[in-house]
């Protein structure tokens, strides 16, 4: 197994400068898009997957709601995850659970919590080699490098986080694990609770398989200084407008032949009328 506590996950820089500048291109399109959806644009895992795959370069497959199938190419395997916050920007540095990793692990709540993290962990470990063996069948003589994708998004579509960090396969013995009793919604429930053996913290919440288990980890949010990348994307006044192909083209020509956005040649053309 390879995943200790005493070697704590840390955020991989995902993008280069010139692809961060891309994801901003691509994000202030989306959103102009979405601001004009009825009722309030909502960020889906196909957008994101879409400009992910576009900034790797890599064919865009279907997408797939089946665990770790957001991407893997040339020797890279990313798992994404998408949360909704009120200003992602003040996430940072603070830890953040996601409702389900994986949906496709059972576990006996009869028995003590100690083997019942015992039977979690090793699913999801083996889900989690699964990937890393299908990422090694993407390149020749390469080690795969597996990763979850962590992309925070407001719902004011104003400011998106986000950060890499390595995908491993959790070691049963580093952790211990209670089951804990609770309210949600005036409703009692029994979740199992999973905690790092060497710092106490708590890294997995596992609900309970009478209605499907689902695995919910805790990510530890990085800075901007420490690999994460905010994207902000203030309303600059701008409306989609739908042309024809060879509209856009023709636009586009003597925008590049005259050295003008396309804004300043619509604007002077409908003033010659």
């Amino acid at each position: 197994m390879q995943n200790s506590p005493q070697d704590p996950m840390q955020a991989v820089f995902a993008f280069t400068d010139e692809e961060v500048i891309t994801v901003q291109q691509m994000l202030e399109t989306l959103v102009r898009a979405l601001r004009e959806v009825p009722g309030g644009g909502k960020v889906e895992e196909g957008y994101w997957s879409y400009i992910y795959h576009a900034i790797r370069k890599a064919p865009v497959a279907s997408w797939s709601n089946l665990p770790m199938r957001d991407f893997c190419h040339n020797g890279l395997g990313v798992e994404m995850k998408l949360l909704q916050r009120r200003a992602p920007s003040l996430d940072q540095g603070h830890r953040l659970m996601h409702p389900a990793a994986t949906r496709t692990v059972t576990f006996d709540p009869d028995q003590s919590a100690e083997i019942c993290k015992e039977q979690v962990l090793t699913q999801f470990a083996n889900q989690i080699m699964e990937f890393r063996d299908r990422t090694a069948k993407t390149c020749l003589d390469c080690t795969p490098d597996i990763r979850w994708g962590i992309f925070l998004w407001s719902p004011a579509l104003n400011e998106f986080l986000y950060f890499e960090e390595a995908l491993r396969e959790p070691d049963p013995d580093n952790f211990y694990a209670e089951f804990v009793a609770s309210f949600h919604r005036g409703k009692a429930r029994r979740n199992l609770h999973i905690f790092e053996k060497a710092t106490g913290i708590k890294r997995y919440s596992v609900t309970m398989p009478d209605k499907g288990a689902k695995v919910q980890p805790y990510f530890d949010i990085p800075t901007v200084e420490k690999g994460a990348y905010l994207f902000k994307v203030p309303d600059d006044g701008r409306k989609p407008l739908w042309l024809k192909e060879e509209t856009l083209l023709a636009l586009q020509r003597v925008s590049r032949s005259q050295e003008r956005d396309i804004d300043e040649i619509i604007i002077a053309a409908l003033s010659a009328l």
